[in-house]
């Protein structure tokens, strides 16, 4: 892309920098921790990053692309490697830049099989989970709500809620007490829609968190001395129930009304779409020859009926 970029006339560093899609940069992140995982050197591995829709889209990248990936771009790698030869003298004076060498075609697939193996780190529930900090406001327990589901959708389990800044009882000065009476109400907002996880509180501090002093403070305050490796909470995002002759696929959703998602079934998948989102689910075998025969939501599970 960089090559490209600068044919057609921009400089190094533009090129660099217009070459990193949107969302990129957080999935290298997650790919860094996966080597760090590899390694085994560390007990506890800390990722604390924003939920944004691109980078979760990124982790579906397997379920969406596997099939092509290795049915039709390992052969038309082997192709292009092998006529390269013959086109580049025609190609190069014609585009302003060379065709991409092996290590250029080899890239995308084992970026593909990076996340393939991330994916599954991040969605082995035994021993990765997410853990969402919210403000007791508006538009922040939205987005954290919004982010829980997607999450859900894409298999990754939460198991604690922290519902950060709260403005301790001990200031009493008037300006704050509106701030504390909507504070109120949210905390208690924050409890009923995210159950049944567990949520803790932190206090607004009179400070910023900067340090390791602070932030053993913050530990103090958060934890009490509790093991903050601990698993709070094991979600269940994906089920199945069988009843009888019926068998039922159940997706957690928390909080997504049944109007806004989008389901159809080709072949072995079961493709579920909310929004932008979308994930591609291998069906078991037992539900992959059934057909659909209806879904409704219920205690914020998707249930997704199947019949002979």
């Amino acid at each position: 892309i960089t090559q490209v970029l600068q044919a057609r006339g921009l400089d190094g560093v533009q090129a660099e920098e217009l070459a990193i899609l949107p969302g990129m940069d957080e999935i290298f992140g997650l790919v860094r921790m996966k080597r760090h995982y590899d390694e085994g050197e560390y007990d506890v591995l800390i990722i604390d990053s924003a939920p944004t829709g691109t980078a979760l889209r990124l982790l579906s990248l397997p379920e969406v692309s596997g099939w092509y990936m290795r049915r039709f771009y390992k052969p038309l790698q082997k192709m292009s490697v092998a006529l390269r030869p013959l086109v580049e003298p025609f190609f190069k004076p014609i585009a302003g830049f060379s065709l991409p060498d092996n290590e250029v075609m080899d890239a995308p697939y084992e970026f593909y099989e990076q996340i393939e193996a991330l994916e599954k780190v991040l969605t082995d529930n035994t021993q990765t989970s997410v853990r969402l900090v919210t403000n007791p406001e508006k538009m922040v327990i939205k987005e954290s709500l919004r982010a829980h589901a997607y999450l859900s959708l894409y298999n990754v389990a939460t198991d604690l809620v922290i519902a950060n800044r709260i403005i301790p009882e001990e200031v009493t000065d008037p300006f704050f007490k509106r701030w504390k009476e909507n504070q109120e109400q949210y905390r208690q907002e924050i409890h009923d829609n995210f159950s049944p996880l567990p949520v803790k509180e932190v206090p607004l501090f009179s400070e910023e968190m900067c340090g390791l002093a602070a932030l053993d403070r913050l530990k103090d305050t958060l934890y009490s001395g509790e093991d903050p490796a601990q698993v709070y909470y094991h979600e269940n995002t994906i089920r199945v129930v069988q009843d009888k002759n019926e068998y039922s696929l159940e997706l957690y959703l928390p909080g997504i009304p049944k109007d806004n998602i989008q389901l159809s079934k080709t072949g072995d998948e079961l493709n579920v779409r909310i929004g932008n989102h979308r994930r591609n689910l291998v069906l078991p075998q037992a539900l992959a020859a059934l057909k659909t025969a209806g879904a409704k939501m219920e205690d914020d599970y998707l249930k997704i009926r199947f019949t002979a």
